[in-house]
């Protein structure tokens, strides 16, 4: 018996039952970046919102005032131009650092949903392959694919057979399946799990 084997056999797993009510009770919209990124901002949000607007306006008015003060349109135009882009670069730099802190925050929601015990791992076997690499990923504590999580977590919850997935865990750990239900799983089957 390996270690694995050791560690898995210490864990008392839960019934199949609370991993689905675990699973259905997941709000999804809690892991957009989008919407975190704007939780985030708090007070400097109206900096964003309004960066288009003033920088039209800005590009109009000073192209105006150079062209009043030089006689040089286009000069003018350009100059405001590439002062507007710089500043539009220093603002990009700010909003940068709130996206980092989202991404940061919608990690740590990710990891508070997965627990000790894991979450999406264990309906793997209902997720496509293009999932796999998602699965090994949060074993391992890695909680970076955030798009894929949400995408696995609606897929889930929209497409997921509650009794396929509670056959395939009491398959799994036989020793949580009611009496009645391990015999009929052991005859359905054709496994038994007393032979070696």
């Amino acid at each position: 018996m390996n270690q694995q084997d050791t560690s898995e056999n210490t864990i008392s797993h839960p019934k199949p039952e609370n991993m689905l009510e675990r699973l259905n009770q997941v709000d999804t919209t809690i892991f957009s970046l989008e919407q975190v990124t704007d939780e985030v901002k708090g007070k400097y949000a109206w900096v964003f919102i309004l960066t288009m607007p003033i920088v039209a306006i800005l590009l109009m008015v000073f192209t105006l005032l150079g062209t009043f003060i030089t006689g040089h349109f286009i000069a003018s135009f350009i100059l405001t131009a590439i002062l507007l882009f710089i500043l539009g670069k220093i603002v990009d730099q700010f909003e940068q650092k709130f996206r980092y802190q989202a991404r940061i925050e919608v990690m740590r929601r990710i990891y508070e949903t997965e627990e000790d015990y894991g979450l999406i791992p264990h309906f793997k076997d209902f997720l496509p392959p293009k999932y796999r690499h998602l699965c090994q990923s949060l074993k391992k504590h890695n909680y970076q694919y955030v798009n894929q999580y949400i995408a696995a977590l609606t897929l889930l919850q929209e497409k997921l057979d509650p009794e396929k997935f509670t056959r395939n865990w009491y398959i799994r750990y036989p020793e949580l399946a009611p009496e009645e239900t391990t015999e009929k799983t052991i005859k359905d089957t054709g496994l038994d799990y007393n032979e070696k």
